[in-house]
């Protein structure tokens, strides 16, 4: 008999664990950077929740593995790091308070850690820019971290632009960024302290980090797998930035999107135009 509609069976935790350790072979004691779209999964009983225990459960819990999810703010005046939310989604918006997170120090690109490496990986933002060498996720990636893509593709990849900021590329200096991130903003700290902010080393578009995930497909460097309804990737951290870097070498402009109506990616490619 045909299930009536709307009566689609939803996700458990269990299950969703499962499936992350069978399809996408994550194993206890991993380190995993986690971007995810919780309604490509389908109907998850308990929500946000329910994937983010599924995530930590996968990598043998916060005793034995790590989880580390964006937790980026919309470019206020102020941020505070415990209070400000997260402008990503229900995900990570839940994560930020999930028992145990540890959020890094950061006005625009705060992260949020879960796990054996959480205050370690969280401490390593103090004093970096938002997605610059050194920063959280360059830390997860040079500590053997993975990059686990639930449902989205490597448009939404932080550690990209990790790459972008190694290479010394010319129009960096230049400080290109998206609109309202060329703000001084005020960071309130866990502990109560502020620091003012100045808007340097933003990131910029990413709508060009497809021709990345190309080029790691051609090598076999993506693992894909299935959980619930997501299509969904894992690869490794470091690999990312070898085969990003590799790119820039060959081409500085290669990771920036064509699309004339974005003011960002179509400044950088002048100015290199005009070197």
């Amino acid at each position: 008999m045909a299930k009536a509609e709307g009566s689609e069976e939803k996700l458990t935790t269990a299950r969703i664990t499962r499936e992350l350790q069978e399809n996408l072979g994550l194993r206890a004691g991993d380190r995993i950077g986690v971007h995810s779209s919780l309604k490509s999964l389908g109907r998850v009983a308990d929500g946000p929740t329910g994937l983010i225990d599924a995530l930590v459960d996968a990598v043998g819990g916060p005793q034995r593995g790590t989880v580390l999810m964006p937790c980026f703010t919309q470019p206020l005046s102020e941020c505070n790091v415990l209070n400000t939310p997260c402008r990503l989604g229900l995900v990570p918006e839940t994560f930020r308070t999930y028992p145990g997170v540890k959020l890094s120090q950061n006005h625009t690109h705060r992260v949020a850690v879960c796990g054996k490496d959480a205050a370690a990986i969280a401490a390593s933002h103090v004093g970096k820019s938002p997605l610059g060498a050194g920063s959280p996720f360059h830390e997860l990636a040079k500590r053997g971290g993975w990059i686990v893509l639930i449902g989205c593709d490597f448009s939404s990849c932080s550690t990209i632009h990790v790459a972008e900021y190694i290479y010394p590329l010319p129009y960096n200096s230049a400080q290109f960024t998206c609109t309202g991130y060329d703000r001084t903003v005020t960071l309130v700290c866990e502990d109560g302290s502020r620091l003012v902010c100045p808007p340097i080393d933003n990131p910029g578009d990413s709508g060009g980090f497809l021709a990345l995930q190309n080029e790691m497909e051609h090598y076999g460097l993506i693992l894909h797998g299935r959980v619930g309804k997501a299509e969904c990737m894992k690869v490794r951290g470091l690999d990312l930035l070898a085969m990003a870097l590799e790119m820039l070498a060959r081409d500085p402009v290669s990771l920036l999107c064509e699309s004339p109506k974005c003011s960002v990616c179509s400044a950088k490619r002048k100015f290199m135009a005009e070197l």
